[in-house]
C-alpha cells in the first residue's frame, strides 16, 4: 500500500498510489473525483506543527505598531511564491494603509543584488523603498523573534505558506490568506480553519485587501488579539501533536484494513 501525504499537494496521477491524506478544507468532497488516489480526510488538519519545547519558547511580543507608530505587514515566503499578482495585491494593501511598511525575510534576500531587484519590482508598483525592510537568513531563534517586528502577515498565492503560517500564528501574528480552488492553493485556508481563525480567509482579492486593512486600522483590537492568539491556537488541531498522531495512526490502520 502506498500513501501520499504533505510533500506533494496534488494528485500524483500514479495508479499505484493508493491513498492521499488530506482534510475537509484542502480537499472537499466535491473535489475527490479529480484525484486518482482515494482521498482519506483526517478529522482535524492534515498539517501539524509541534510547538517548541517550553524552555525554547519565545514570548509573544506586544503589538509592534504601538511602539513604532505604524503598521508593519510581513512575509517570510521565498521569492518564488511572490509572483507579480501577489506583489500587486501587497502594493494595494500598503496604499490603503498610509504610513504602513512591508518587512520581507527569506534566504534569497541575503543577497544585495536580489534586494535591489525586489525594491525595483515593488517600486514599479508604487511602493517607496523607504517603506521596505528586506532581510536574509538568520538563526531559527532570530527568525521566530522577527515575528515580533510584524503586525500582520500577508500570505502568497496560489502557493500559500504552510510552516510559516503555523509559525506566525504561534507567535501571535494574524495571517491573511486567499481562498484557492485546488489542494495546493487551499493550504492556507485549511490551516486557518483548523486554527479556528477562518475570518482571515478571503474569498477573493478585494476581500483580501479589506481583511488586511480592517486589521491594520484597529490597532487596539489587533493588540488584544495578539495577546490571546497563542493560547487559542495552541488548543487547536494545528498544534495538537498527540491528537494528530492518533488521527494519523487511525487513518493508516483504516487504509490497511480496507486493503485486506
Amino acid at each position: 500500500m502506498q500513501v501520499s501525504w504533505l510533500g506533494y499537494l496534488a494528485s500524483t496521477g500514479v495508479k499505484e498510489m493508493n491513498y492521499l491524506i488530506a482534510d475537509p478544507v484542502s480537499v472537499t468532497d466535491a473535489q475527490r473525483p479529480h484525484f486518482t488516489e482515494t482521498v482519506w480526510q483526517l478529522p482535524g488538519s492534515a498539517n501539524c506543527l509541534k510547538p517548541p519545547a517550553p524552555s525554547a519558547r519565545l514570548a509573544v511580543t506586544p503589538l509592534p505598531a504601538l511602539r513604532k507608530g505604524h503598521v508593519t505587514f510581513g512575509s517570510f515566503q521565498n521569492l518564488g511564491k511572490a509572483n507579480e499578482q501577489v506583489l500587486a495585491l501587497w502594493a494595494q494593501v500598503l496604499a490603503s494603509v498610509p504610513g504602513s511598511r512591508l518587512r520581507w525575510q527569506n534566504t534569497q534576500l541575503g543577497d544585495e543584488a536580489t534586494r535591489d531587484q525586489v525594491r525595483q519590482r515593488l517600486g514599479a508598483l508604487g511602493i517607496d523603498p523607504h517603506r521596505l525592510s528586506l532581510h536574509g537568513k538568520v538563526s531559527r531563534r532570530a527568525y521566530l523573534a522577527a515575528y515580533g517586528e510584524v503586525d500582520i502577515v500577508l500570505d502568497t498565492f496560489p502557493y500559500p505558506g504552510g510552516t510559516t503560517t503555523c509559525e506566525a500564528l504561534w507567535m501571535g501574528v494574524p495571517v491573511v490568506t486567499l481562498q484557492g480552488e485546488r489542494m495546493l492553493s487551499r493550504q492556507g485556508p485549511a490551516l486557518l480553519e483548523a486554527a479556528t481563525l477562518p475570518q482571515w480567509v478571503a474569498p477573493d482579492r478585494d476581500a483580501y485587501v479589506r481583511t488586511a486593512v480592517s486589521l491594520a486600522l484597529d490597532p487596539a483590537a489587533l493588540a488584544q488579539l495578539r495577546s490571546a492568539q497563542r493560547q487559542r491556537v495552541a488548543a487547536s488541531p494545528v498544534f495538537d501533536a498527540p491528537a494528530f498522531a492518533a488521527d494519523f495512526q487511525q487513518a493508516l490502520q483504516g487504509m490497511a484494513a480496507q486493503a485486506h
